[in-house]
C-alpha cells in the first residue's frame, strides 16, 4: 500500500496587495516605539496561515516597484484615482522585505511591470508541470484571470485578515457567471475604478455580465454585433438600443481597457 504523494505546491505572494489590505484592516497597530506595524503583522499572520494550510514546498514574493509600468506609458491616467500611499504603509512595504528574507522567501520584481505580471509569468512558466499546484495569494481580484481549473488557484482576503476564500475555476464561475479567462473582457466592458481603467462609460456590472454570458468574449461580442443582422440578435437577447449604441461608440475604449487589465505572462 503506497501512501498518496503530497501534491507539491508553489505559493506566489502578491506582496503589495496583501500589505495594503493588512494595513487598512489593522490601522492602529504599532510597536512599543510607535513604529506602525499593522501591515507587517498582517503579512506575517497570512504567511503563517499559508504555510499551515497549504504546506507549500515553494514560496515566492512578487513586488511592485515605484517606477512607471508599461501601462502608465500607454495610459497616463492609469491608477491616477488612487490617493497617495501613506508614508506609514511605504515604510512597512520596505520593511516587509526583511520578513521575506528571514523566511528565506525570494523576491521577484522588475521595472516596467507590476507584481501581477510577475505572478502571471511564473504561473505560466509552470503550465507544463501538471503535478504542481500553484496558489496565488492576493488581496485583489485581478489575479483571478490566472486561475486554471484546480492547477492555479487564488487565495484572497474577503475582509480583515482571517476571513479568506480560495477560488478555483468553478468558484470563479459561481461568483461571476463566467470563467477566469473572461475577467479581462469584463474589465474591458465594465472598467475597474480601483485602477482607473475606463471600460465603456454607462455599462455596469449587470450589463457586462449579460453581454459576456450571452455572446462570449469582447472580440466575439463585436464580431457578432458587426455581423449582418447582428443588432437584431442583440435586441432579441434583451440588450437595449442604448447599450448597443454605447458598445458601438466605445469599442476602442473597451479594447484598450482589456489590454490594461490583462496580466502579462512574459515579464521575466
Amino acid at each position: 500500500f503506497m501512501a498518496k504523494k503530497e501534491t507539491p505546491t508553489l505559493v506566489l505572494l502578491d506582496s503589495h496587495a496583501i500589505l495594503h489590505r493588512a494595513y487598512h484592516a489593522l490601522p492602529d497597530f504599532a510597536s512599543p516605539t510607535g513604529e506602525p506595524t499593522g501591515a507587517l503583522y498582517g503579512v506575517t499572520t497570512m504567511l503563517l496561515k499559508i504555510i499551515e494550510d497549504f504546506k507549500p514546498q515553494y514560496i515566492a514574493a512578487c513586488y511592485d516597484l515605484p517606477e512607471a509600468t508599461y501601462r502608465h506609458e500607454a495610459y497616463a491616467e492609469y491608477k491616477s484615482g488612487r490617493s497617495k500611499t501613506d508614508e506609514a504603509l511605504i515604510t512597512q512595504i520596505n520593511r516587509a522585505r526583511e520578513i521575506f528574507n528571514h523566511f528565506g522567501i525570494p523576491i521577484f520584481e522588475k521595472v516596467g511591470f507590476e507584481a501581477d505580471d510577475l505572478i502571471g509569468t511564473i504561473a505560466h512558466l509552470t503550465k507544463d508541470n501538471k503535478d504542481l499546484r500553484v496558489v496565488i495569494a492576493s488581496g485583489d481580484m485581478d489575479t483571478l484571470q490566472c486561475v486554471d481549473k484546480k492547477r492555479v488557484e487564488v487565495f484572497t482576503l474577503k475582509r480583515g485578515i482571517n476571513d479568506t476564500i480560495i477560488y478555483d475555476e468553478a468558484a470563479v464561475k459561481a461568483r461571476f457567471g463566467f470563467g477566469p479567462k473572461m475577467v479581462i473582457d469584463y474589465k474591458g466592458l465594465r472598467g475597474d475604478p480601483s485602477d482607473n481603467i475606463p471600460g465603456i462609460r454607462g455599462i455596469g456590472e449587470k450589463t457586462a455580465t449579460t453581454l459576456l454570458t450571452t455572446f462570449g468574449s469582447l472580440e466575439q461580442i463585436y464580431k457578432k454585433l458587426e455581423a449582418k443582422g447582428g443588432e437584431e440578435k442583440f435586441l432579441e437577447a434583451g440588450i437595449k438600443p442604448r447599450i448597443i449604441g454605447l458598445l458601438k461608440d466605445g469599442k476602442e475604449d473597451a479594447e484598450f481597457s482589456k489590454m490594461l487589465a490583462t496580466i502579462r505572462t512574459d515579464a521575466l
